[in-house]
């Protein structure tokens, strides 16, 4: 039947094989190999390789199975349990060459908290890429408010126009279009942007009330040393008011949780305070040097039950300019310190959430160095 069907015979594959068998021994090194055990149960050599075992002779057999012994050993080590070691916190030291000389102030608070963030995306050039066909996020819903937001700054510098709320809504149809694609993103953001819309037109009004005049998305630098060279540190502004008294207030809107009061005072939070010091130092178009701040104010925009929030930070003790000028003398300390080429670029240095995982922190191997506590030898638990 098999030959009528034409296929081959079982005599001949078993002829194949005793074929390939024979070729394969006749090899100058050759290993043959057996299950000491099946299912649990011990077996019994084969007839073949008792008859091997007789014609070889005891002599030349044990000299056979002691040289199979050393692969058999091999074989073994695969299957043991080795307790690896985890890696060690990174610390990479690129030479003075590569370090950044310019760092936005947002950055800084990598810097302060990250390090290895600015060493993989300033240094060694890394960006990672959105993934195809992926949903808008957080940071796009956050990118459209606040350019629809700065487009109503832009639109309406002097005077706010007679329905501000219907103003602000057509502005935000624009920056919204995009989204026309995303029927289901936008179906959840638009109904908070109107409700962002009514709150904030109410909140311009009274701000408004006691101001000279205001510039939003207003672009700043200063200089500060870097060893023999200088840094410069930028900052585009979501809005600086110029208060009837000729005095400042710096706004920043954020559609997130804000820093808090400790936060900003301790320095790990640094944007308000540094943007403050680049005010002061006269980093700002039309601003003086050495012009006062009276006022941080974080504008939290949600949309949701509460549309929006104003958040001020009322330090406990000192002046927005005490601590503007503060935030400026550490960052210069720590710029000196990066200004060393000895100086590394730890990962996780003072991290705000101990769960939290950042954009980078796969390749820094967090989840294997925190297994110790992040200690190391180079004191990078510091």
């Amino acid at each position: 039947m098999r030959h009528q069907l034409g296929l081959d015979l079982p005599e001949r594959r078993i002829g194949l094989s005793a074929h390939d068998f024979a070729q394969a021994l006749g090899a100058s090194d050759v290993i043959l190999s057996r299950a000491a055990k099946l299912a649990g149960a011990p077996t019994v050599a084969s007839r073949f390789v008792q008859r091997l075992a007789a014609v070889a002779g005891k002599q030349r057999w044990d000299l056979a199975l002691a040289k199979g012994a050393r692969y058999a050993a091999l074989a073994r080590r695969l299957d043991e349990t080795q307790s690896p070691l985890p890696a060690k916190r990174p610390a990479p030291k690129p030479p003075f060459e590569a370090r950044p000389r310019q760092l936005s102030v947002t950055e800084i608070e990598d810097l302060l908290r990250d390090p290895y963030t600015i060493y993989a995306k300033r240094i060694l050039g890394l960006t990672p890429l959105d993934e195809i066909d992926t949903a808008p996020g957080a940071a796009d819903r956050g990118t459209v408010i606040h350019d629809s937001i700065a487009a109503f700054g832009k639109a309406f510098p002097k005077q706010l126009p007679g329905d501000p709320v219907q103003a602000l809504t057509e502005i935000g149809e624009r920056h919204f279009k995009p989204l026309a694609e995303f029927p289901e993103v936008r179906a959840f953001w638009w109904p908070r942007f109107l409700r962002i819309a009514q709150w904030f037109a109410s909140f311009e009004a009274g701000r408004r009330a006691g101001l000279k005049n205001f510039e939003v998305e207003i672009g700043g630098r200063i200089e500060i040393p870097f060893g023999k060279e200088a840094f410069t540190l930028t900052v585009r502004a979501d809005r600086i008011e110029c208060l009837s008294d000729k005095r400042y207030a710096i706004l920043d809107y954020k559609t997130g949780a804000p820093p808090s009061e400790p936060q900003v005072r301790t320095g790990l939070s640094p944007q308000l305070t540094l943007e403050a010091a680049i005010l002061r130092q006269g980093g700002f178009k039309h601003i003086p040097a050495g012009a006062s701040v009276e006022e941080l104010l974080y504008v939290r925009l949600r949309g949701g039950a509460e549309p929006g929030e104003e958040i001020p930070i009322a330090f406990k003790e000192g002046t927005p300019d005490q601590h503007a000028d503060h935030a400026l003398a550490e960052l210069t300390k720590v710029l000196a310190q990066f200004a060393d080429p000895e100086k590394p670029y730890y990962s996780l240095l003072h991290p705000m959430w101990k769960n939290h995982y950042g954009t980078y922190d796969h390749l820094a191997r967090v989840k294997e160095w925190s297994l110790t506590g992040g200690a190391s030898d180079d004191g990078g638990d510091e």
